[in-house]
């Protein structure tokens, strides 16, 4: 006994050409990276190789750090006085020297 089927794909190729191109861009980003390390790091050794890139990133960080100190001080310091200012022990310290100020 035979059976005639008949179906339809339906194929977005607008759809279809998007993903080849998101994909294609991080596939050649990704090609690109590991060439750039396998470069720098050609004459290393796998363990050098990590050291070099604790280095690196440690480097990094330092940089970021120094660039950075006292804008992270500054959020630091009022993120810590605005969690003082809603303790009870801080609104009882105020109120004792409002009083004896007389203000």
């Amino acid at each position: 006994m035979e059976h005639i089927v008949q179906f339809a794909i339906g194929i977005d190729d607008k759809a279809v050409q998007n993903r080849i191109e998101e994909h294609a861009y991080t596939d050649v980003l990704n090609k690109l990276t590991k060439n750039a390390v396998d470069s720098v790091f050609s004459h290393s050794s796998a363990y050098s190789r990590e050291l070099l890139w604790e280095k690196l990133l440690d480097d990094a960080l330092q940089s970021f750090l120094e660039e950075r100190k006292d804008e992270i001080i500054d959020k630091a310091a009022n993120r810590l006085a605005d969690r003082f200012q809603r303790t009870k022990k801080y609104r009882e310290a105020m109120g004792d020297v409002i009083e004896k100020d007389g203000e």
